[in-house]
């Protein structure tokens, strides 16, 4: 286990949270983004999972992918990792995105928990491995530990937007 500071709390992160390395996308489009090779997230990760950096007019693209088409159509989940009251403060980026504070999947361990127990505790449907996981928090930061996160429970297809809410709402 290692310890991230975060805010005033310590949370702690699987052990393979210690190695990752990232990719960016090549291009804007959606075709590039499924297209692009990803490096693995974590080097000891036995699941292949790989984590893929993205700035403002990809998540503008991933957003409008997932307000028009929904988790089915578009294979994504937006999930805002911030906390509760930081997202009541500022909004959302869209009223779409799933607001999951990193503080739940750590402390609760939501990616490990069966698809009922994750419903009822963060009130969506818990996400399927085919699925692309967006994360976004205040800066980038927080979100790169919730794929963290999300690997360790066997999810493989995993963006970071790295801007955040800072970015997107200064930008938008």
């Amino acid at each position: 286990m290692a310890l991230l500071l975060c805010g005033a709390r310590y949370l702690k992160l699987p052990a393979i949270a210690t190695a990752f390395s990232v990719s960016s996308l090549a291009g804007s489009s959606r075709s590039a983004f499924h297209a692009s090779s990803n490096s693995r997230l974590f080097s000891s990760s036995p699941s292949g999972s790989t984590l893929t950096n993205i700035g403002f007019d990809e998540m503008k693209e991933i957003v409008e992918d997932y307000e028009q088409g929904g988790r089915e159509d578009s294979g994504y989940l937006v999930m805002d990792v911030r906390e509760y009251n930081e997202v009541e403060a500022s909004g959302k980026i869209s009223p779409t995105t799933q607001t999951l504070p990193l503080s739940i999947i750590s402390q609760q361990q939501a990616f490990e928990m069966d698809a009922e127990e994750f419903e009822s505790l963060v009130g969506f449907p818990k996400p399927t491995p085919e699925e692309t996981l967006v994360f976004s928090c205040a800066a980038g930061i927080r979100s790169v530990t919730a794929a963290q996160w999300a690997a360790q429970a066997g999810f493989t297809q995993l963006v970071n937007y790295q801007g955040g809410a800072s970015e997107w709402f200064s930008v938008n």
